[in-house]
């Protein structure tokens, strides 16, 4: 099994670290599927970068106009399918079956793109989502998705506030990391991404 390095996530109308690892692997395919789109400000950050490809969404809720509102209406495959934070909503036989219709919707080459929650972080009980139902750890994620054919890339996903914190902010995020890591045996970065390529 392979490192899986860090790459950060901060608040930004551009893209962060992270975002654009997402935009890097999307940005020559001729159709793209957003599975979980919410409010569609991940499809207006690609966009802006200089995604030109057809941008379709799917979701259930009732945020934005959506191209599907079920996986089970989509037709035809995608180059890049996106799912960030969703899997975490469901329980793992639903979120495993989720990921396998993402993966049948992929043109052959194509690519998921992936995030959620990781199990080995610790978070602030303060910021507990209660509507997360299962977390995955990269380790395993990496395994299954190898397991279904894919060629995946896995990151761990720190968050920051900013792109410079500055150094006061740097120390206590060095310091909380470093006691997660160390002393407690657990990870510092909160969630786990996925870049997932078929073969073909």
């Amino acid at each position: 099994m392979p490192r899986f390095p860090v790459r950060r996530w901060w608040e930004t109308e551009d893209l962060c670290e992270i975002e654009r690892v997402y935009f890097d692997a999307v940005m020559g395919v001729g159709r793209l599927l957003d599975v979980g789109a919410g409010d569609l400000r991940i499809m207006r950050k690609l966009q802006r970068a200089g995604f030109r490809g057809e941008y379709h969404t799917q979701d259930v809720g009732v945020e934005g106009a959506y191209t599907y509102r079920s996986l089970d209406e989509v037709r035809g495959q995608y180059g890049a399918i996106l799912c960030l934070d969703v899997i975490e909503h469901l329980s793992l036989r639903d979120g495993l079956a989720m990921l396998k219709k993402m993966i049948s919707l992929l043109a052959p080459g194509g690519v998921l793109v992936l995030q959620t929650p990781n199990a080995f972080y610790i978070p602030d009980p303060r910021s507990w989502d209660m509507t997360h139902v299962q977390t995955y750890n990269a380790g395993d994620l990496w395994a299954w998705l190898k397991c279904e054919g894919l060629e995946p890339e896995i990151y761990r996903v720190v968050l920051r506030g900013s792109a410079n914190p500055g150094p006061i902010v740097s120390a206590k995020l060095w310091v909380t990391g470093y006691v997660k890591r160390k002393i407690l045996g657990c990870d510092d970065a909160s969630n786990i991404a996925a870049i997932a390529r078929k073969s073909g």
